[in-house]
């Protein structure tokens, strides 16, 4: 082969490895834009992501917080590991984000059931009965909240998670109780009381079962109507002495 045969070979062959390499590079770019357009179509990435966090609360529900691993959500979702990955970067993350995932369900409920509910008292029985509903004492759910709190003694970002949650129901409790005639010091006192029920009566329903379901409720409802009888009566009678 001449010097010039071989230069244009040589050439020809540059050529060849320079397209392969431009194709493959593009066929990267265009797996790597997928991914990014999963991203912001919700019907995809965040869809997928819903799907694995609903198979998180399953498996916690029949293995427990402690035995989750990242490949036991994959098979119960019917996924692969790496796609998992891809939305989760392990098992703490996914854990963490199913954490916000709970807490923004019982947020959102709140916020629409009690925008519908006029009278302040019956607002706080429904808040009060939602923080034990159906879907928030479901086995998985159950195994996760007192992780949730017991993680926030440690874990900055899960504590700031749970401050604000327990600010929000805090606040709302204070709202509905100064609506029902209290005063602003036993609104805030009142409130507190709501706040330690809540926990009180999940620990003694969850985890000693020592209450049933209807017993927490009942008691909840009792404190509310002993809290706010006489000032949501004087209210009502100032109200209507008003009207007349």
């Amino acid at each position: 082969m001449t010097d010039g045969a071989a230069a244009l070979s040589a050439a020809r062959a540059a050529k060849r490895l320079n397209q392969l390499w431009n194709r493959e590079m593009q066929e990267l770019k265009l797996r790597a834009a997928e991914i990014e357009s999963r991203k912001d179509d919700p019907s995809q990435y965040e869809g997928m992501r819903y799907r694995l966090i609903d198979s998180t609360l399953e498996v916690v529900g029949h293995v427990g917080l402690e035995h989750l691993t990242i490949r036991k959500v994959s098979e119960h979702a019917g996924v692969s590991v790496g796609l998992v990955h891809h939305h989760f970067e392990n098992k703490s993350n996914l854990v963490y984000k199913t954490f916000v995932y709970l807490i923004r369900r019982v947020r959102e409920q709140l916020t629409a059931g009690r925008r519908g509910i006029v009278d302040p008292v019956e607002r706080m029985k429904f808040t009060a009965d939602m923080c034990f509903s159906d879907e928030v004492m479901s086995p998985g759910a159950a195994n996760v909240w007192p992780h949730m709190w017991s993680s926030s003694a440690y874990d900055k970002d899960v504590q700031r998670l749970c401050t604000a949650f327990s600010r929000r129901l805090r606040s709302n409790f204070i709202w509905d109780l100064r609506q029902a005639g209290c005063d602003q010091t036993m609104a805030i006192i009142y409130a507190m009381q709501a706040m330690a029920l809540v926990h009180g009566l999940w620990i003694e329903h969850r985890v000693a079962g020592t209450m049933s379901i209807s017993e927490v409720l009942g008691v909840f409802h009792g404190v509310i109507d002993h809290a706010t009888h006489r000032g949501w009566k004087t209210s009502m009678m100032c109200y209507a002495g008003i009207n007349h």
